[in-house]
């Protein structure tokens, strides 16, 4: 069933961020009776922490000695710190763990038992974090809102439910797989799940803002305008253009593009600074011995992070654990050039604002770079709008240099930023076909053998098959990269037994980061997959033919297969978690 003929009551958007997750909802009435006001029609929750309500909760999952889900966010963090350290030692403590999905050099070997690292360092399958995580927010979403009494049937679920899942861009398909199988693990049916880039999230969110002014109102974008979106968030910064399109969709006008440069890092910058005075191993041992006065600090640099600086010193609280276990901070701080920047005032560290600055300063300058990189690029002339969504675009060191770096754009930074993502990812799933074309991130293709031709194959790639001569590793090309390709567009690859009692077709699938590769073992080229076309029926032989149908344009890539012999479906599969040689 497609998601054009689901008949859905609501739409669930589960953001799951690297430093803090949420979700959003609304009813698919409201969404068609209403055409011009979306953004009000969108219901979001919130969570207590103590001090002040949020309208996100920390990705942090706390789980017993028996692996079973204890609590999650703000409740984890509270109830680990309450814990005596004999009782931490049994339990683990999961915080901030998306980010282990991101492929950022290309030799992630993710699969299905790929296993993480709690505070402590002690093991678990990735799968089962993720699961317990997911299970939570679709969980709490349900009891509340059974709890509202609004009288709208979603039981069951995967009837009256439509739930989408963010990921950033920027990941890769097997990171986009393993979200989408521990979703279905934490019981949302795949026919009823879509997931949503970050990104064009914001970009839907920012689509229906009044930002645009005529005859003194404020309207939304018109056909034709161009926009950054410049997704700020707690692990990722990712980067979309679009351009809004006649018929009101949006059409990606430059390739997704962005790094790992978000706010977390700013934290790990300051952690940086800890170990330069006290030492790396007084650090460790500070996170392994006391690791709720551990979490505690950077809770409480998280705070001072997002407010704005107006005095001439940061405080930080400091633990008393940690002075216990350190030397004379004041020496050490002078013997790594920070005499005049950090102070030691009993149990607070004060640090002047230049210095604490400069925590910001590595990330923004690539953020600043990269963004120029975009706007000058061949596809986006023209493009004067620069969106500013997610948490770490409330920082105002980041808004200043964007503005101050881009003069000639508009800046926008709309409020609530950091619920952009969610938002948008909430419109989508009432309308996944509002993206209408997308830029192709990669060369995509599978490794083949060929009919070997002399003096156009190398020797090296000669192999005997069957009885004749194969050029081996030729990268079969789906689809280049940079290519605008539309979200329901097809490519068609027809494939053929070698063998005649051969029941089955497999071939590695490879992306690659060049345009044209010719061989899989190219420089840039890596195996992202394993492709699995079946050929039950083997009374044709050789002359068997299998038709396979590629979606590319979609925001993962989906195939379905027709046997051309039989002419009958065939399940044709793509796995991006299978470790195959």
């Amino acid at each position: 069933m497609s998601f054009k003929t689901r008949n859905h009551t609501v739409v669930v958007a589960i953001d799951f961020g690297t430093a803090y997750s949420g979700y959003a909802f609304s009813f698919r009435s409201d969404f068609l009776k209403d055409k011009k006001d979306h953004l009000n029609r969108i219901s979001t929750d919130h969570w207590n922490c103590g001090d002040f309500v949020s309208d996100k909760t920390p990705t942090t999952l706390l789980l017993d000695k028996d692996k079973k889900f204890v609590s999650f966010g703000y409740n984890a963090e509270n109830d680990y710190s309450r814990m005596t350290d004999e009782e931490r030692k049994e339990h683990y403590y999961f915080r901030r763990f998306k980010m282990m999905l991101y492929d950022k050099d290309g030799k992630l070997k993710l699969t299905r038992h790929t296993v993480i690292k709690d505070i402590r360092d002690k093991e678990l399958p990735a799968m089962d974090v993720f699961t317990c995580s997911i299970k939570y927010l679709k969980d709490e979403f349900v009891e509340k809102f059974q709890k509202r009494n609004l009288q709208v049937t979603i039981l069951p679920l995967d009837k009256y439910v439509t739930w989408v899942l963010t990921v950033p861009a920027i990941w890769d398909e097997p990171a986009k797989q393993f979200m989408e199988e521990a979703a279905e693990r934490a019981g949302i049916s795949k026919e009823s799940l879509l997931i949503c880039l970050e990104p064009e999230a914001a970009a839907i969110y920012c689509k229906w803002l009044q930002i645009e002014r005529d005859n003194e109102a404020l309207d939304t974008m018109k056909p034709g305008r161009r926009f950054l979106v410049l997704d700020a968030g707690g692990g990722t910064i990712d980067m979309a253009m679009q351009e809004v399109r006649e018929d009101g969709k949006l059409q990606e006008i430059n390739r997704a593009q962005g790094g790992d440069w978000g706010g977390i890092y700013v934290d790990e910058e300051f952690k940086q600074m800890l170990e330069g005075i006290v030492s790396k191993p007084i650090i460790e041992a500070f996170r392994m011995k006391y690791t709720g006065d551990y979490i505690e600090l950077f809770r409480f640099f998280e705070k001072k992070k997002r407010q704005r600086q107006t005095g001439k010193s940061v405080r930080i609280q400091i633990p008393q654990t940690l002075l216990e276990i350190s030397d004379d901070i004041a020496k050490r701080a002078e013997e790594q050039g920070l005499k005049n920047e950090v102070e030691l005032k009993r149990d607070k560290l004060q640090i002047k604002v230049a210095q604490f600055e400069k925590f910001f300063n590595k990330v923004i300058d690539k953020i600043v770079v990269k963004v120029e990189e975009m706007l000058v690029s061949d596809t986006t002339e023209g493009t004067k709008v620069i969106i500013m969504v997610g948490g770490f675009s409330e920082s105002q060191l980041l808004q200043t240099r964007i503005k101050n770096s881009f003069p000639s754009c508009t800046v926008v930074i709309p409020q609530a930023c950091g619920l952009a993502v969610v938002r948008g990812a909430v419109l989508y799933g009432q309308d996944p076909e509002i993206i209408a074309a997308r830029m192709v991130k990669y060369t995509y293709g599978v490794g083949t053998n060929t009919a070997f031709i002399k003096n156009k194959h190398p020797e090296s790639k000669k192999k005997l098959l069957n009885g004749k001569e194969y050029c081996t590793d030729k990268f079969d090309i789906f689809v280049n990269q940079g290519k605008l390709i539309h979200c329901n567009e097809e490519i068609e690859k027809t494939y053929f037994p070698i063998y005649e009692d051969q029941t089955s077709v497999g071939l590695g699938v490879f992306a690659s980061n060049t345009v044209e590769p010719q061989y899989t073992d190219d420089e840039g080229c890596k195996k992202i997959g394993y492709l699995t076309v079946p050929m039950p029926d083997t009374s044709g032989g050789t002359r068997r033919r299998v038709k396979a149908k590629f979606k590319f344009g979609a925001t993962k890539i989906t195939v379905e297969g027709l046997d051309e012999t039989s002419n009958k479906s065939v399940d044709v599969k793509i796995d991006f978690l299978e470790n195959k040689p």
